[in-house]
C-alpha cells in the first residue's frame, strides 16, 4: 500500500519539475528532472521512517548525474554535495533542524540552489538578478510547513509561527506571497492570450484565496502552495 507521504512527495516532485522547467525552459529538462528527483529523495528521506537505503541509493544516482553535467570538480557540484549533507544531517548528527529559526532559511536556500542557482550558473555562468525573487516563494513554502507543524514543534524547536501568533503568521504568509507575485514580470492580467490571462488572474488572487481558506480550515493544506509552484512554472512555459 502506498503511504500518504509517498503520494504527497511524488505530487510535490511533479510540481517542482514543472516549476523548474518553466524557469529554465524545456531545452534544459534534464536539470528540471534532477531537481524534482532531488526534492523527492530528500523529502522521502525526511518523512519515511523505513527503507532509507532506497533514498540514499537514489541520492547517489542523482549525484552521479550532476557530476556528469556539472563536472565533479566544479563549485556547482560542490554546492550540490553540501546540500546533500544538509539533508542527511537534518535530523541526524548535527540536527540543524533544531537550531532556532534556521529551518525555513536553509530550506528556501536549498530549493533555490537546486532548482535555479546550480543549473543557471552551470548554463550561463551567473544567476540573473530577477531569479533571486524566487527565494521569497520558497520561504513562504517553508513557513507554511512550520505553521502546519506548530503543535508538533511546540516545546521542541523554535520557529517563526511559534514566535508570532497564528493570525500574525497567516498575515505574514499572505503578504509574502503577494509581494512575490507582485514582483513577477510574467503575470499579465491584460494579456491578449486567454491562457496567460486566466493563469495571471488565478495567481493574482492566490493570497486572498489562501486567507479565506485559512478562516474556514483549522489546518493548512500546504498542497495549495505546492500547486502554486505548478501554476508559476506553467505561466513561464506559456509565456
Amino acid at each position: 500500500m502506498i503511504s500518504s507521504s509517498l503520494k504527497n512527495n511524488l505530487l510535490l516532485s511533479v510540481f517542482a519539475f514543472v516549476f523548474s522547467l518553466g524557469i529554465l525552459s524545456i531545452n534544459y529538462w534534464h536539470y528540471a528532472l534532477l531537481f524534482s528527483l532531488s526534492i523527492f529523495a530528500a523529502y522521502q528521506w525526511l518523512f519515511e521512517r523505513k527503507n532509507h537505503w532506497i533514498y540514499l541509493l537514489l541520492g547517489g544516482i542523482i549525484a552521479l548525474c550532476y557530476a556528469y553535467l556539472l563536472s565533479p570538480f566544479s563549485w556547482a557540484f560542490a554546492t550540490f554535495v553540501f546540500l546533500g549533507i544538509l539533508v542527511y544531517t537534518y535530523e541526524k548528527g548535527i540536527q540543524w533542524r533544531k537550531i532556532p529559526y534556521l529551518k525555513p532559511v536553509l530550506i528556501s536556500l536549498c530549493w533555490f540552489a537546486l532548482g535555479i542557482a546550480i543549473p543557471k550558473f552551470a548554463l550561463y555562468g551567473h544567476i540573473p538578478n530577477q531569479d533571486f525573487s524566487h527565494i521569497m516563494l520558497f520561504s513562504v513554502l517553508a513557513v507554511v510547513e512550520d505553521l502546519e507543524d506548530r503543535a508538533v514543534d511546540q516545546g521542541h524547536i523554535k520557529t517563526i509561527p511559534l514566535y508570532l501568533s497564528k493570525s500574525e503568521t497567516e498575515g505574514l504568509i499572505a503578504l509574502w506571497l503577494f509581494s512575490y507575485l507582485a514582483l513577477s514580470s510574467r503575470i499579465d492580467l491584460f494579456s491578449e492570450r486567454l491562457d496567460i490571462k486566466v493563469l495571471s488572474i488565478v495567481l493574482a488572487i492566490a493570497p486572498l484565496i489562501y486567507f479565506i481558506y485559512l478562516k474556514k480550515s483549522p489546518k493548512i493544506n500546504h498542497r495549495y502552495f505546492d500547486f502554486i509552484l505548478f501554476l508559476i512554472g506553467l505561466l513561464h512555459l506559456l509565456g
